[in-house]
């Protein structure tokens, strides 16, 4: 049986099974409001098409209500005409009731006058009575503040359940598409392996003699280790060899003056070994050895002169 995790038909019917058993109460309430409201906006446009009024001058609440009969056929509600529809109708039960108490106070103010005997009230019954009326809005504020508070949770409840559905609604979306992105993913998986195993064969009919073609994953991935650090070997000694090329480059240099100088001297003897060579062939006299013949005979002369032996 496959995994609800990783079945994505499993999860899809998991979730559909779950909204079937615990629907949302706040859809049941809007199915009645959106269904009612195209036939009654068709029936105002056809009712607004064969009576068309005769007076141009209408009234604020009229051009309301139209608006909002606007707002209500629309199918695609959102949450600000909502909130407008809200704010709509709460000045309109403000203004009824609004009239209602005056309706009603008059109402009893004319009963009081005109009945028999009239109804005469004292002022310690008035303040008597404004001392309870005190008493009673302090009650109705608090209740008003706790229903706020309430309303507030709810709407801070309401808005996070519908992030919540808007998610998981996408989520089934999602997994609906799954299947056949999966069903089509797996055909391209399975050409794919066709293709490699085509090209695999014909490759066998000329196999290289390089038997590395015929590695496994893991064999490879250890050669690719090896050959990697053998690299990195090379690339330290190709290091330490440009850090010494500097100082082999000086001392070559210094070789290479060296060996110039040298070459000045044997290039210098070699001229004047040919010009000795040269002289003695032509039958001419040494003049070192003339220089020498003198020197020699200078020390002769001189010893005798000093009488040393």
């Amino acid at each position: 049986m496959a995994d609800v995790d990783t079945d994505p038909v499993a999860a899809l019917a998991t979730l559909r099974a779950h909204q079937a058993s615990h629907p949302l109460s706040i859809l049941s309430l809007a199915e009645p409001i959106l269904s009612s409201t195209r036939p009654k906006d068709e029936s105002t446009r056809s009712e607004d098409s064969s009576n068309p009024p005769s007076n141009t001058n209408i009234t604020a609440p009229s051009r309301a209500s139209v608006s909002n009969s606007d707002l209500d056929s629309d199918p695609f509600l959102t949450p600000a005409s909502l909130q407008a529809d809200l704010t709509h109708y709460k000045d309109l039960f403000s203004k009824l009731r609004f009239s209602y108490l005056e309706q009603v106070t008059k109402e009893k103010y004319l009963r009081s006058i005109v009945g028999d005997p009239p109804l005469v009230v004292t002022h310690d019954e008035n303040l008597a009575l404004e001392t309870r009326l005190a008493a009673m809005k302090t009650q109705v504020k608090a209740h008003k503040d706790q229903v706020d508070a309430l309303v507030q949770e709810m709407e801070t409840t309401a808005r996070d359940l519908a992030t919540k559905y808007q998610k998981v609604t996408n989520g089934m979306t999602v997994l609906e598409r799954l299947p056949n992105e999966i069903a089509h993913l797996q055909r391209d998986v399975d050409a794919l392996v066709a293709e490699v195993s085509e090209k695999q064969r014909l490759a066998g009919r000329n196999a290289s003699a390089d038997p590395r073609m015929n590695m496994s994953l893991e064999a490879t991935e250890t050669a690719l280790e090896e050959q990697t650090r053998r690299n990195k070997e090379i690339d330290d000694e190709i290091e330490a060899l440009q850090r010494q090329l500097p100082a082999q480059v000086r001392q070559v240099d210094k070789m290479d003056r060296e060996l110039a100088d040298l070459e000045k001297r044997r290039n210098e003897a070699t001229r004047i070994a040919r010009d000795l060579q040269r002289r003695r062939i032509e039958g001419g006299r040494d003049d070192l050895e003339d220089m020498g013949r003198w020197y020699k005979s200078s020390e002769t002369v001189l010893r005798g002169l000093l009488g040393v032996n």
